[in-house]
């Protein structure tokens, strides 16, 4: 390509990587991330246009000597991943598309698109992707996703979603549906295997999809299918949440007409809703795998025999190694554990605790408790209910305590990643040979809301020890998954989303973390000091000197301006080139330290194009105030200054701020043209976040982003006479309290049977509403007062 370069000579200074102090990071989770914005922690201005150009990421905060870099960038929501034994990485996307990298370098091959059978709704997707161990002899590849499908049912997928759509939605009430916070849209889970075979560049599924298994119900939107693994014992391990609401205190009473008979969801009335969890405990009735782990035979998908309830006749029952979970995301196996191998699970906790449960293959079932315990303690909201299930697990103190649990609020190590929400949302154990080996064995975890990852120390005997936890990826982009490479390094999957909380396509990345004893490559920066578009010839000023060197060595830079792959165009950190072709050219500069170190960074121009597109927003307004369930149009128009009609897509998020770090939802994600949200339903400090993208033929695009608050209302909620305890929205409440809510926000409030104080007993008569001892209340629009009222008996 003809092209002309001027060298403006500069002069470099070396820069040191910073190994401490706080970094902002950055991200889905789906939910969910940090939205500190620049203007003050969990905050973003009412509206803000930025135009999509490459940025510089903030570096992590690591150990000494250990160094993170990215192994794969661009990815669309990435939550699950997988290497093949010859290398190859297998990335899952959460709309249902499988993708293969025979290596990092190489163009991605598709393997399958499942996005008509996943249903890609707020959490739900396809979340666990296992290869088979004897791989590519036996070239099987295992997908666990939410199924778009409701168990029992005669109908074909997909039941909410539409075919070609990427994102699923749940139709509201109003257009017929059930409505994704209301009944919620029913749907199961499944677990397939994929025959591949070898294409060009690596591997493609062949036939039809052989079903392992279908089961997990899920009612509402999160608490889906999670991990999915081939243990060190051969078999395959999958865990699922409880399909239950995220807010309500739910044991089945949200739904009650739409349950479809002859189903995983169970009976409403003794195990519905979060109470899924115990199903195993009542053998009256078939019992569903929600809330549990289980390990099932590769070939046929029974349970093994050595597991916990493999005398029972019930089939799914064998296969449950342990229950009693929220949201079991993701698991972990520990090294030389044998064939019976010792299994750490990450359970994402609703209003207190986040868990790590400790279970042993070939022992007895575990319980962890849920929804009658919550981390260490008894759960709040399900307390007071004098629930069967709960009150006998009370009564013989048979559930397992956390092996390790941590609080949503406050550091846990020292750490200055933020606080105030946690989601757990990995576990490993480290397994490099060039780790330290303080690091070889230790278990790894990761938190998505925080933006963290912990090390856990071992003891004498190599078993982690929980009192000996602290701080090692600080300032880690969303991690979604942990896991550990061919090498053995680890290595984390980066969901993608901006550093306000935006929902990001290609923003998703796959990274790994090296120790490096010697020297530690430096790491390479572009940008373009003058816009990378224009008429051609295009005149673009493009400066490497971000780049950075562990050892603050100084740097060398070779430019390779023409795209023909030889660095051999420039040799100075800043150059200034004249681009004569009409046609996109990818730009990249290596940059090396002079002792064996290099690493390579890129940037594309656009020349011929006049620019990225104008977007205008019609709808809605940024004054607008939201409530529960309306409706909320999103309409935009966009022009080029070349003369074509950009496209433009939506994406929507939902951020909860409980403290200092705020966690996202997603909502919509990329939905094409004008469309509608409606306000969902959750806790405050919530607010919307929506972002409208308009997109050329060439790929510049212009992003305008900007937050919709809700309306709000103040309730006030007591006893009469006064101090006596309640339990609202699932936390327990000692005295008069008064909250912040969204309008039109479901809140369970439940008062004690009866409850004594200072030698008298007080019974419970009604609530001021008129409602029984445990119901859901609806937070009107203009503020209020709910009084439980007790008689005193002495």
């Amino acid at each position: 390509m003809p092209h002309r370069v001027h060298v403006l000579v500069l002069l470099v200074v070396a820069c040191s990587l910073a190994l401490a102090g706080p970094v902002v990071g950055l991200a889905g989770t789906a939910s969910t991330a940090s939205t500190a914005g620049p203007d003050e922690p969990g905050r973003r201005s009412a509206a803000h246009q930025r135009v999509v150009v490459p940025q510089a990421a903030a570096e992590p905060v690591l150990p000494d000597r250990f160094q993170e870099e990215v192994v794969l960038d661009g990815l669309d929501q990435p939550t699950a991943v997988d290497f093949g034994p010859g290398g190859e990485i297998f990335v899952a996307d959460k709309g249902g598309v499988v993708r293969v990298w025979e290596t990092p370098d190489a163009e991605p091959v598709q393997v399958v698109d499942l996005s008509t059978n996943v249903h890609n709704l707020y959490d739900r997707g396809l979340l666990g992707l296992a290869v088979d161990p004897g791989f590519p002899e036996r070239p099987y590849l295992y997908v666990l996703y939410a199924y778009d499908h409701i168990l029992g049912s005669e109908q074909p997928a997909p039941q909410w979603g539409v075919p070609g759509v990427a994102y699923d939605e749940c139709p509201d009430p109003e257009d017929g549906g059930p409505g994704a916070e209301d009944m919620g849209c029913l749907a199961s889970g499944r677990l397939s295997r994929l025959a591949l075979a070898p294409v060009p560049g690596g591997w493609q599924a062949t036939g039809e999809e052989e079903v392992v298994l279908e089961d997990w119900c899920m009612q509402y939107p999160s608490h889906a299918t999670g991990s999915l693994h081939v243990g060190p014992d051969g078999h395959l391990w999958a865990s699922g949440g409880e399909g239950a609401h995220y807010l309500e205190v739910d044991r089945g009473q949200l739904g009650a007409p739409y349950w479809p008979g002859g189903n995983a969801c169970g009976d409403p009335v003794r195990e519905g809703g979060s109470l899924r969890a115990q199903d195993v405990r009542t053998t009256d009735d078939p019992t569903g795998l929600s809330g549990s782990v289980i390990r099932i035979d590769l070939e046929t998908g029974a349970g093994v025999p050595g597991n916990p309830f493999a005398g029972r006749d019930d089939v799914n029952a064998r296969r449950i190694v342990a229950f009693g979970m929220r949201n079991p995301f993701r698991f972990a196996f520990r090294p030389g554990t044998g064939s019976d191998p010792e299994v750490y699970v990450g359970d994402v906790g609703q209003g207190g605790w986040e868990e790590i449960d400790r279970l042993r293959a070939g022992g007895p079932a575990e319980n962890f408790g849920w929804p009658c315990f919550e981390g260490p303690d008894r759960n709040a909201g399900f307390d007071p209910l004098d629930l069967p299930l709960c009150e006998s697990l009370y009564r013989d103190r048979s559930a397992t305590k956390p092996f390790y649990a941590y609080p949503r609020t406050g550091a846990i190590a020292g750490e200055s990643c933020p606080t105030g929400s946690a989601s757990i949302s990995g576990l490993q154990f480290g397994a490099s040979a060039d780790y330290p080996a303080a690091y070889r064995g230790a278990l790894f975890f990761s938190d998505y809301s925080r933006q963290c990852i912990w090390v856990m120390g071992k003891r004498a005997d190599g078993s982690p020890d929980p009192t000996r936890v602290r701080p090692f990826l600080e300032g880690a982009a969303s991690p979604v998954e942990l896991l550990t490479g061919p090498e053995g390094d680890l290595y984390y999957l980066s969901l993608g989303v901006d550093q306000q909380g935006y929902p990001a396509a290609g923003a998703g990345s796959l990274r790994r973390v090296r120790y490096v004893a010697g020297n530690r490559a430096p790491r390479a920066r572009v940008e373009s000091r003058t816009p990378t578009w224009g008429p051609a010839p295009l005149d673009v000023v493009l400066d490497a000197s971000g780049s950075t060197d562990a050892e603050g060595d100084v740097l060398g830079f070779r430019w390779d301006l023409d795209g023909d792959g030889e660095f051999d165009d420039a040799d100075s950190p800043e150059v200034y080139t004249t681009v004569t072709r009409d046609a996109d050219v990818t730009v990249r500069v290596r940059v090396t330290d002079g002792n064996g170190g290099e690493d390579v960074a890129a940037i594309v121009l656009h020349p011929g194009d006049a620019g990225p597109p104008t977007l205008s927003i019609a709808e809605p307004s940024r004054d607008l105030r939201w409530s529960v369930g309306d409706r909320i149009p999103l309409a935009a128009t966009a022009t080029d200054p070349d003369g074509t009609e950009p496209t433009v897509t939506w994406s929507v998020a939902l951020a909860h701020c409980p403290g200092e770090v705020c966690h996202t939802h997603p909502l919509q994600t990329a939905v094409p043209g004008d469309t509608e949200v409606r306000g969902p339903d959750h806790e405050h400090p919530s607010y919307l976040l929506v972002s409208a993208t308009a997109t050329d033929g060439r790929g510049l695009s212009t992003t305008e982003s900007f937050r919709l608050e809700p309306r709000t209302v103040e309730l006030r909620f007591r006893s009469r006479p006064g101090g006596l305890p309640l339990s609202v929205a699932g936390t327990r409440r000692a005295r008069t309290w008064t909250g912040t809510f969204i309008v039109g926000s479901r809140v369970t409030v439940t008062a004690p049977k009866r409850h004594r104080r200072d030698g008298a007993t007080y019974t419970f008569r009604r609530w001021s509403d008129g409602v029984r001892r445990t119901h859901t209340y609806v937070a009107p629009a203009r503020p209020a007062t709910l009084t439980a009222v007790y008689q005193r008996r002495t």
